[in-house]
C-alpha cells in the first residue's frame, strides 16, 4: 500500500504524515504561495539533503535568527521530464531590522514530493545553483 501526502498552505495541520520524519518542518505544496513568495530577503549559503529531509542553511541581516520562521514552498505544477522536477522556494519571515549577520539551518520534509512510480525527482531551489535529485 503506497500513500501519497501533499500539502497545501492554507492547512494549519499540514500533512499528518504515517511515518513522521526527524525534519523541523514541513514542505508546502501551493502554486499561490509559490507566486507569492519573495526570495530577496537571504542568501542560501547551504543546501544538504539527509534522508527524506532538506537541510537549507539562509544568511539574513537581522537580530536573532531563533525570531526567524522559514518555509519550503513548492509550485503545484511538476516539470514532466525523466526524472520530473519540482521548483521551489524558500520563504524567510524575519521582521528584525537589525543591521548583524546570522545564518539559520531548517530541514524539511520532503516526503510530499514523492511521485508514485519514481524513485527520484529533481528539486530546483529559487536561488541556490545546484538542482537536488531526491531519491527514495
Amino acid at each position: 500500500m503506497l500513500i501519497f501526502f501533499g500539502c497545501k498552505g492554507d492547512d494549519s495541520l499540514c500533512c499528518p504524515h504515517p511515518n513522521p520524519t526527524n525534519c523541523n518542518e514541513f514542505s508546502i505544496i501551493d502554486e499561490t504561495k509559490y507566486n507569492q513568495t519573495n526570495t530577496n530577503n537571504y542568501t542560501i549559503t547551504n543546501v544538504v539533503l539527509n534522508g527524506d529531509c532538506l537541510e537549507i542553511t539562509v544568511s539574513s541581516s537581522g537580530c536573532n535568527p531563533n525570531n526567524w520562521d522559514m518555509n519550503f514552498v513548492a509550485s503545484e505544477v511538476v516539470v514532466e521530464t525523466l526524472p520530473n522536477q519540482w521548483n521551489a522556494k524558500v520563504e524567510l519571515i524575519n521582521n528584525e531590522a537589525c543591521q548583524a549577520v546570522f545564518q539559520k539551518t531548517v530541514s524539511f520534509d520532503l516526503t510530499p514530493f514523492k511521485i508514485i512510480g519514481q524513485n527520484q525527482v529533481q528539486i530546483n531551489i529559487a536561488g541556490w545553483n545546484n538542482s537536488i535529485m531526491y531519491q527514495y
